[in-house]
């Protein structure tokens, strides 16, 4: 999960302070939306695992 979240900030640093073609912004665009994607999924399986272990069984 750290690798996805430095990405994330990587990409954001990049369209915030590069001067990138509108081909290259969309491609970074592109890129860090699958990887919030990602992420949420991540966090989502994560806390559906934490509630099984916690739910009485």
């Amino acid at each position: 999960m750290l690798t996805v979240d430095r990405q994330i900030r990587e990409l954001r640093a990049e369209l915030e302070n590069c001067a990138l073609t509108r081909r290259e912004r969309t491609q970074a665009l592109l890129e860090l939306n699958a990887l919030m994607a990602r992420q949420t999924q991540m966090a989502t399986a994560v806390a559906i695992r934490a509630a099984e272990r916690a739910a009485p069984g």
